[in-house]
């Protein structure tokens, strides 16, 4: 575990675009002026500095100064210290022009000075005239900041207007630059889930972000494990320098905004017409301009809501209970008089009137919790259901509060709820209360428990439970049987849960046409509120839908649209704090970042589920399982060794296959032969034992990739549908039968789904295959797309790629010329053109590009201009 102290300033990342504009523009030697422009906290002073540092190395002499409140009230204060101390000003005119004659000769030309004026909107009026004067005499050029919103003197303006003055906006960092300037300020990956959580409580913000992460660090909830830094749970975004900043902002607020500042502290967000109820739009925009507010679109309504959460913090501290209660009951009113016409008033007036009471009646909390589950927020439907069954000892309140402490992976208290509840209920709703209690064991993984549960009951929903049971336990074409009966059952909810769990144990089988034909009639039909199944199921199997497509289009080989699918989920989740989902998600992305060759990413995403111990055990062994792949791949030798240590023993589960393959991964990178070869035939004969035929296809294709295909023919023969599917049996299959032909189609296979790692490792060993046949041309363009495809794959180290650097080191460089002909020759010019415009005869052109086109294993111009391409 490493915990960094804070440094004494952060490196400047995540603005390459910002720093290219200007040193595009800085390098016009008409531009006199650059100002910097952006809200408070975005870095715009560190962004100057690094520029004027910039100026520097040029060799241009610098100097700075920053503009105050308390300068602007004194002429000249701000750039006091930068007058030659002979200068008289008490005449303007000519002291501004000695001022001038004095710094061109003390700067020297032909190089100008360079003046960074921070804060440039803060600058007192003479001393905007003077600078302005210095720059038309050619003595110096301007760098400064400005605040947007706010507003300058007119001497400012002047100063900061005219075909010579060059602004370059710094808005808040998105995601990616976020990651970019974490991972410079830490020295090592952040976590997708932490990465996540800082940038949305730092709203991009980098002087949020970095309180955010200097407080984190200090209070030991921002660590990093295995090369990847991660918040621990329950993290609270906040630090006593940033909730003073904020504090101050408050303080410094208009008094008039008082009345929609302390609704937000208590009911964030609210529309914005509630909020024109209290206050003016003038008085909302000047929030927004001050950057403590934010406008949102939400399906046709406008919101407004807190630009970071504590400033919602430190207004609650301060309003007394009684206030709070009367601000809370006073919104439900309003919202009850605008018609609650939307799908979520009910969760937000429900909540509210909690909050006020403490409680409210049973319906209403139940239908908000519903609401919060299908938002997958299963902390605030625990919260509303708990209050509902305190208030109503029913079956639909003890499920629903199960269910929500399900979702928060509290399967002990959920059990407890259910338990109390076969106590209380009526008999006809006791079914259900313990077809609840073994999905609650099904998910801690105690599936023999759940299977003698379920032992000598024959109704519909235990059938389904004894289906999930099998899936869960890895008995895929079992649970279709079980589950093809009940598609046509009467029961809606009872049709959609088989058809989700059908058509995941067919995609298990690797029948992704026959999962999407099961699933083809839910996609059409599913319920709506008002309807059979009612908002349950759209929160459930909408989901659950969008899962099974994004494996689907996996399996077929279309990876770069199941990697957008599950990225997209995973972020949702993410950003509403549904952490359960979350994790689910996460598994999913991780597995096919993997695919895809992205072992860092992957390792980024699965971490937090892997370390974690508030998931679901099913998931956390996937997630520990893929972490170990990943660190061995990277060669991450610790990494591995913890991530492994976390592994459970190897059981009977639907995750024993991954299980066995990490191992083997593992092993194999501590040059454990033996036990990497019984962990690939061990995981193979279970496989087979038990008809897992996607587990069968992923252990012999990694057989191929450890170095033991001879081991995998036993395995290989099995009927797939699908090239993809088919590629990862074939790529064994041609390294145990040296079949060139078969491994460049496996190659190209890999190449066009996007499987980046897949395809380097193909190419690299059909290098190897012709070299060892005598074939240098194509043994060198095969390494060289293996190469390509290898630079993309974030670090991995497999041992094919280390088979491909050992074979092709002594790969001859092309010469300057043959670079040039080349280059011509991709070009479409011919031998004779080539030779005319480089004073060659056509018969040296031709022989230089024919040793480039050895060297670099191709045949044709067209190969040649794909491979400069590349």
């Amino acid at each position: 575990m490493g915990v960094q102290q804070r440094s004494a300033r952060w490196p400047l990342a995540g603005r390459d675009d910002e720093r290219a504009a200007f040193a595009a523009v800085w390098a016009q030697r008409r531009c006199e002026v650059v100002v910097i422009c952006g809200p408070a906290g975005v870095g715009k002073s560190r962004f100057a500095e690094e520029c004027l540092a910039g100026a520097a190395q040029e060799g241009s002499p610098v100097a700075t100064a920053a503009a105050t409140e308390s300068a602007a009230t004194v002429p000249l204060g701000a750039i006091a210290h930068l007058m030659p101390a002979e200068v008289d000003l008490s005449d303007p005119v000519k002291g501004f022009a000695a001022v001038a004659e004095a710094l061109a000769a003390r700067s020297g030309r032909p190089r100008r000075s360079v003046l960074w004026v921070d804060d440039l909107h803060l600058l007192d009026p003479a001393s905007a005239v003077l600078l302005r004067q210095l720059m038309d005499a050619g003595v110096i050029r301007l760098i400064g900041t400005v605040r947007t919103g706010v507003s300058a003197t007119e001497a400012v303006e002047v100063l900061v207007r005219g075909d010579t003055v060059h602004r370059i906006d710094l808005g808040p960092f998105r995601q990616e630059q976020t990651q970019e300037v974490l991972r410079a300020a830490l020295g090592g990956l952040v976590g997708r889930r932490s990465l996540h959580e800082l940038h949305s409580a730092s709203g991009g913000n980098a002087l949020h972000l970095r309180e955010l992460v200097d407080s984190a660090l200090q209070a030991g909830t921002l660590a990093g494990d295995g090369g990847v830094w991660e918040l621990a749970e329950g993290w609270v975004a906040g630090s006593p320098r940033l909730t003073q900043l904020i504090a101050d902002r408050l303080d410094a607020a208009d008094t008039r905004a008082r009345p929609v500042l302390e609704l937000l502290a208590v009911c964030d967000p609210v529309s914005l017409a509630d909020a024109q109820q209290l206050v003016s739009l003038e008085v909302l925009s000047g929030l927004e301009d001050a950057g403590m507010i934010r406008l949102v679109a939400d399906r046709g309504r406008h919101a407004v809501q807190f630009a970071h959460p504590l400033y919602g913090e430190c207004l609650r501290a301060d309003i007394p209970g009684g206030r709070r209660r009367a601000l809370l009951l006073r919104q439900a009113e309003r919202t009850r008089a605008h018609g609650a016409r939307r799908r979520d008033d009910a969760l937000h007036i429900a909540t509210w009137c909690l909050a006020a009471t403490g409680s409210a009646d049973p319906a209403t909390l139940l239908e908000a919790a519903v609401l919060a589950r299908h938002a997958n927020d299963y902390s605030q439907a625990a919260t509303l259901s708990r209050a509902a069954w305190r208030e109503a000892r029913t079956a639909q309140a003890a499920l629903s509060y199960a269910t929500a402490l399900i979702g928060l992976a509290r399967h002990d208290d959920a059990d407890r709820v259910l338990r109390e509840a076969e106590d209380v209920v009526l008999e006809a709703d006791r079914p259900a209360v313990r077809e609840a209690r073994v999905n609650n064991v099904v998910l801690q993984g105690r599936l023999l428990e759940a299977r003698r549960l379920l032992r000598d009951r024959h109704d519909t929903r235990s059938r389904l439970s004894l289906a999930t049971v099998l899936y869960f336990r890895g008995r895929f074409r079992e649970c279709v049987e079980f589950c093809r009966p009940l598609l046509d059952s009467d029961d809606a909810v009872t049709a959609m849960d088989a058809a989700i769990f059908g058509a995941s144990a067919l995609l298990r089988l690797a029948l992704v046409d026959d999962a999407a034909e099961v699933l083809e009639p839910l996609r059409s039909s599913l319920p709506g509120p008002g309807r059979p199944g009612g908002a349950r199921n759209i929160s459930l199997y909408s989901d659950y839908i969008e899962d099974v497509d994004a494996y689907a289009h996996a399996l077929k080989g279309d990876l770069r649209t199941a990697e957008a699918i599950l990225a997209r989920q995973y972020r949702q989740a993410v950003a509403r704090k549904q952490a359960s989902v979350a994790a689910r998600r996460a598994i999913g992305l991780g597995f096919v970042l993997m695919e895809r060759g992205k072992p860092r990413s992957a390792l980024s995403v699965l971490h937090s589920v892997a370390t974690g111990t508030d998931h679901w055990e099913l998931f956390t062994q996937w997630a520990q399982a893929g972490a170990t792949t990943c660190a061995a791949v990277l060669r991450q030798g610790a990494a591995a060794d913890m991530y492994a240590g976390l592994l459970p023993p190897v059981g009977d589960d639907i995750e024993a296959c991954d299980n066995r393959i990490a191992r083997a991964w593992h092993a194999h990178q501590r040059n454990d032969l033996p036990e990497t070869e019984r962990l690939l035939i061990e995981a193979a004969e279970r496989a087979a034992e038990l008809g897992q035929t996607l587990h069968r296809i992923w252990v012999v294709h990694d057989m191929g990739r450890l170095g033991m295909a001879g081991l995998a023919a036993p395995y290989w023969d099995v009927t797939v549908p699908g090239d993809y599917l088919r590629a990862r049996l074939d790529y064994t299959r041609a390294l145990a039968l040296d079949d060139a032909r078969l491994l460049a189609r496996v190659a190209e296979v890999f190449h066009e789904a996007g499987a980046g790692l897949f395809a380097a490792e193909a190419f690299g060993e059909l290098a190897r295959l012709h070299d060892r046949g005598g074939r240098p041309r194509q043994a060198t363009a095969a390494a060289s797309r293996a190469r390509d495809s290898a630079s993309r794959c974030e670090g991995a180290r497999t041992p094919a790629l280390a088979d491909l650097s050992a074979a092709r080191a002594d790969a001859v460089p092309l010469t300057a010329r043959e670079r040039e002909i080349a280059r011509l020759a991709a070009r479409g010019a011919a031998n004779k053109d080539i030779a005319d415009a480089l004073h060659l005869s056509p018969r040296t052109v031709e022989n230089h590009l024919q040793r480039a086109y050895t060297k670099l294993g191709v045949t044709t111009r067209g190969e040649l201009a794909d491979l400069l391409d590349r």
